[in-house]
């Protein structure tokens, strides 16, 4: 039997596993819900797909598919056509509310002692990659991690899904295999955790780490250990979460198929990684990195397609690679699934996926409409059908896989020999629009209120000089800010420049996640309110005329 079955199985009923709402999920109560989800379990046809926000119900779940002794497939998010593409049938699907109502806990046979997980990957293909794991080769490398950080570790925080291996090795293996707790559901946003981190584990991503905000008494006292993984962390992101966590983070680097291959501690820029214990790496052609793993699920060794610079001592540096696999958001996508999606969809001819690093990495893309996107894009606008083909694109694609930028031509741009030029892609996203540095979320709209949510970044213009010591968003920038996404949306603009009922309680600085409330009148008139937490941070009228 594996240690993490063994561990929940053996536990005392009331032993702490996981925090939630200021209370416990304890080890009877997660074989309570084991127990009370195995029937259906036992039910289901071929294998069982695995998905919850719970931490402890993604425990529980896997327990009933061990005493089920069935396969259990871990879709990395559960939208109805992605789960299809995945081959989930009807009933097959076990998520947060199978496990209600699950009120005593019972005995349960694992008929399965050592299960088999099957996550899904981008991979280099536009088709989602199945990888098989045993759960026992996940718990060789929980080992490792208490081998090397077992003195600094403590209760586990994260910011990251326990649906992908990263999450699911350091949110749940690794600290109940040590007998530490974890919080049951991560947390959305860094506000969610002050005062909460002393001491702590860390689990978070680049995602999270290169969008701090800039409240640093939000990080005191820091946590003990700070872990990222999923793409790589840059220099300046690296250098940025020391001077806020007073500590530098941990990163990982590794794969599904791999699980990790390194680590490294980036307190200069483009620092060497260390191999994990027991994790063997070499250059092959062209030097791409080789790695020999206990973490794999078979002893044959792996070509990961990233290109190594060995040194010496057993370390390495990574150098720069060239195929269509792109980290969004911690997640590895493929650049070919996205473009196969959009081309799917009925008002797009061609499409180019690509990448923005000069906008953190966004996503992007370059479309050709047909006959019936032209039309779309002259009665709604660019902004509008923007809008709508990542709404049409949510059934199969993840939101990190949905492009956040977008450009309409009418071809794709080429070089002389038909191919696409990666850099002649990225100018056509040099408009110097303003808004182009949002992302937009348009919670609610109608022809005459709308709310939309955006966090606000430090790099967007209005910012610049406004001041040394501390960025601000000036109150002449918000109502003009307001007026370029009332225009965005409605294409309209007031029919004057006057300002009325203009009111300002607090400041709006970079990092600030925001709601913009907008509102307007037959005549053209816009009032606007920024909302920053429960507080109405500004307001305003333009184009009011004088009364």
């Amino acid at each position: 039997m594996t240690a993490l079955i063994e561990t929940v199985l053996r536990a005392e009923a009331e032993q702490r596993l996981f925090a939630r709402d200021g209370g416990w999920v304890t080890a009877g109560h997660v074989r309570a819900m084991a127990a009370h989800v195995a029937p259906r379990v036992q039910n289901i046809d071929g294998p069982m797909f695995l998905h919850t926000l719970s931490a402890a119900r993604f425990l529980a779940g896997v327990l009933a598919g061990a005493a089920a002794d069935k396969e259990i497939a871990l879709p990395a998010h559960a939208q109805e056509s992605y789960l299809a593409e995945l081959g989930c049938t009807a009933g097959a699907l076990i998520n947060d509310t199978a496990f209600d109502n699950a009120t005593e806990e019972r005995a349960l046979d694992i008929a399965n002692t050592d299960p088999l997980l099957v996550l899904f990957t981008s991979g280099s293909t536009s088709a989602p990659k199945r990888v098989e794991k045993n759960l026992s080769r996940l718990e060789i490398e929980a080992r490792a991690l208490q081998s090397l950080w077992a003195s600094e570790a403590g209760h586990v925080i994260a910011t990251v899904s326990h649906q992908h291996i990263y999450g699911m090795l350091f949110r749940i293996m690794w600290p109940l295999m040590s007998g530490r707790t974890s919080d049951d559901i991560a947390a959305t946003y860094w506000e969610d955790l002050e005062g909460r981190l002393a001491g702590a584990t860390l689990i978070s991503s680049p995602a999270h780490l290169t969008r701090l905000p800039p409240r640093v008494d939000l990080f005191t006292p820091p946590p003990a250990l700070i872990f990222s993984s999923g793409q790589l962390l840059d220099a300046k992101a690296a250098q940025a979460c020391i001077a806020a966590f007073g500590l530098p983070a941990t990163e990982v680097l590794g794969s599904t198929e791999t699980g990790g291959i390194a680590w490294r501690r980036q307190t200069t820029p483009d620092a060497a990684w260390t191999p994990f214990p027991a994790i063997t790496v070499s250059a092959g052609e062209e030097s791409a990195l080789i790695v020999r793993s206990p973490y794999l699920q078979d002893d044959a060794p792996l070509d990961t397609g990233d290109v190594v610079e060995l040194a010496s001592d057993g370390s390495f540096r990574l150098r720069p690679r060239g195929d269509r696999v792109a980290k969004i958001d911690g997640k590895r996508v493929s650049l070919a699934r996205i473009e196969e999606t959009l081309v799917g969809l009925p008002e797009i001819e061609a499409a180019a996926a690509l990448t923005l690093p000069e906008r953190r990495g966004a996503l992007a893309a370059v479309v050709v409409l047909t006959d019936a996107g032209k039309r779309q894009l002259e009665a709604l606008g660019a902004f509008r059908l923007s809008r709508h083909l990542r709404t049409a694109s949510a059934e199969t694609l993840e939101p990190p896989e949905r492009p956040k930028h977008w450009r309409f031509v009418d071809s794709v741009p080429t070089d002389s020999q038909g191919k696409r030029v990666l850099s002649t892609l990225r100018t056509l996203f040099n408009t110097g629009d303003p808004l182009d540095a949002l992302d937009l979320n348009v919670r609610t709209q109608t022809d005459t209120e709308a709310d939309i949510a955006f966090t606000l970044p430090p790099e967007l213009i209005f910012f610049q000089g406004h001041f040394d010591d501390q960025a601000i968003l000036p109150g002449v920038a918000q109502a003009h800010l307001a007026m370029l996404i009332a225009q965005k949306l409605w294409g309209i603009w007031p029919p004057d420049a006057n300002l009325e009922r203009l009111k300002f309680r607090r400041i709006l600085i970079p990092g600030n996640a925001v709601i913009l409330k907008l509102k307007r009148n037959a005549e053209g008139r816009v009032t606007f309110a920024y909302i920053f937490g429960d507080i109405r941070a500004s307001e305003g009228e333009i184009g009011g005329a004088k009364r």
